[in-house]
């Protein structure tokens, strides 16, 4: 019973986060751009498809609250993703001294999530019934 609260918990962090942001990155850009990537990023079609993107995340995480189990997919699409971003792009940019402020902030805050995830989802059960 533990482990299904601490997927709700991260479902819910997931409406809250992804979903509001991707909500004001899709229908607020300029908004997002200054408060959320800290001036960074330029108001584009591209963005807004990133918008797109969390916020679908989101409304299927509040699915997700209320069938932990069925909608672990959505928190491994974040594992992946974020790994891959963190990975590829941010942990190499901030090896090579780039110390902005957008980039230190969400490569923390994914890599923070990224753990969390690691610890909340069932793998076993996943590959159990594979």
């Amino acid at each position: 019973m533990e482990g299904v609260f601490a997927l709700r918990v991260m479902y819910a962090a997931a409406v809250l986060g992804a979903g509001a942001v991707g909500a004001l990155t899709l229908f607020a850009p300029q908004m997002a751009t200054r408060y959320v990537f800290f001036s960074a990023a330029t108001v584009d079609p591209f963005l807004r498809i990133l918008g797109a993107v969390w916020l679908s995340l989101g409304l299927v995480a509040t699915m997700g609250i209320l069938k932990p189990t069925d909608f672990v997919s959505v928190l491994l699409i974040q594992i992946v993703y974020k790994s891959a971003w963190l990975t590829i792009v941010a942990y190499p940019a901030i090896f090579r001294g780039n110390r902005d402020v957008g980039l230190l902030f969400f490569a923390g805050l994914f890599t923070v999530w990224v753990i969390a995830l690691w610890f909340v989802v069932p793998f076993a059960e996943i590959f159990a019934a594979a």
